[in-house]
């Protein structure tokens, strides 16, 4: 228990330097294209670890290769996607369905692990999705082309916790890292290469906020979440990175003086209540006749 608390608070120490971010990025896209972006900050990543964990670069076992190619995989198509789908919707909408993979990540483990994750979890994974909804949702609720791409964006980050939560307890967290980390980099430099214009020149700031992204929310927290999944569940992990919404709304308030509204008050309450559910709640063991279906 003291040990799932303590990944659990790890997750959320993570997911406060990912609502940052928001913050951080915000200018940086007025002069970087997309999956430049994403190119420079996993690559930086892989290489500020490569040069820390020099040593492992020898020693990746097969479950280390295994884990890092998919985890990698499923970090770049959900980015991708999510960058595709941004042409053809709403940045509300795209953020509520990406964050509807709160609710996959159960049932997706339950495939994996054929482990059901109790109904304390899945309860608070709905109360989050809720949350984001009542955050994100505005009156339109049209379905598009690019709602429909951003649904994998949700599937493939569902599949990326997924994966790191089993790997986690069979191979090395680090080396899960690096691999993760340079594939999604290498992955988003020949998208960029192949799609995009070259990059304009870049200021000071915009490599502050980009160091940022890289030593502390790529190369740092990629290594926390899989240290923190061999000892707490895919969906408790799922349920708190639901908090990242949150702490960009209150960074944003904090930075830049966005207005919080009651409707988004009610939101982040949600979230958090869908967290503490699931670290207040016991999760119980499932007994088969109790299995959905």
């Amino acid at each position: 228990m003291k040990k799932s608390l303590l990944a659990d608070g790890a997750l959320l120490f993570v997911t406060m330097g990912w609502g940052l971010n928001f913050v951080v990025m915000k200018n940086v896209f007025l002069k970087l294209t997309p999956f430049m972006y994403l190119a420079v900050r996993f690559l930086i990543a892989f290489l500020i670890l490569s040069g820390i964990f020099n040593e492992n670069l020898c020693n990746f076992s097969k479950e280390d290769i295994k884990g890092g190619l998919l985890a990698g995989l499923f970090l770049f198509l959900g980015f991708a996607s999510q960058a595709v789908g941004l042409l053809y919707t709403t940045p509300a909408k795209s953020g509520f369905i990406t964050g509807s993979s709160v609710v996959m990540v159960p049932f997706f483990a339950y495939f994996v692990t054929k482990k059901f994750p109790g109904w304390s979890q899945v309860t608070g994974a709905l109360l989050a999705f809720l949350g984001l909804a009542v955050i994100s949702v505005e009156g339109n609720l049209k379905i598009n082309p690019g709602d429909l791409i951003t649904v994998f964006c949700a599937i493939f980050f569902a599949l990326q916790i997924v994966v790191i939560e089993y790997y986690a307890k069979i191979a090395g967290s680090v080396n899960l890292a690096i691999l993760e980390t340079g594939i999604a980099g290498i992955l988003s430099l020949i998208t960029g290469a192949m799609y995009e214009p070259m990059p304009a020149k870049l200021d000071l700031m915009s490599w502050a906020a980009i160091l940022y992204a890289s030593i502390f929310c790529t190369a740092g927290a990629f290594v926390i979440q899989n240290i923190a999944q061999k000892y707490t569940t895919s969906t408790h992990a799922a349920v708190i990175m639901c908090m990242e919404s949150v702490f960009a709304g209150v960074f944003s308030y904090i930075f830049w003086h966005e207005p919080i509204t009651l409707k988004t008050l009610s939101g982040f309450f949600l979230i958090l209540a869908g967290v503490l559910i699931t670290e207040l709640l016991p999760t119980g063991k499932m007994k088969k006749a109790d299995l959905p279906g």
